[in-house]
Formats: C-alpha cells, sequence, structure tokens
C-alpha cells in the first residue's frame, strides 16, 4: 500500500496501524506528534487507526535544546 510520511513516498503493508508503523520505523512514541491527512490523532488511538492508501503522515518530533 502506498502513503506518504512527511511529504516522502513510501510503501507499508496493509492493514497497518500508526503504533506498528512508528514501531517499524523505528520512532520513539514517547516524542512524536502525528497527524493525519492533515488532522491530529490522539496518541491513545493509535492502535486503533489503520492507515488506507494514500494517506498523508506527519512525523513531528520534539525535540530539546538549550
Amino acid at each position: 500500500m502506498q502513503i506518504y510520511i512527511n511529504g516522502e513516498h513510501q510503501t507499508i503493508a496493509d492493514n497497518t496501524t500508526i503504533t506498528q508503523l512508528l514501531e517499524q520505523l523505528e520512532v520513539e512514541d514517547k516524542i512524536v506528534a502525528v497527524s493525519l491527512n492533515a488532522n491530529v490523532v490522539k496518541k491513545d488511538t493509535w492502535t486503533q487507526v489503520y492507515l488506507r492508501e494514500h494517506d498523508r503522515l506527519e512525523l513531528l518530533q520534539f525535540m530539546s535544546g538549550g
């Protein structure tokens, strides 16, 4: 299945949840916010949200600095 992650075309397996995708990408869920098709997705729903063909995800990572 084809989706876009931060504007980059990606191929993923069908029936992939946001949580599964983050695990595959080795992204720590504690430091990321997810936008799906321009809508912020609450973290407590990530295991229930299945990605669909041509979805557009933005993964926003938090960084600390000084």
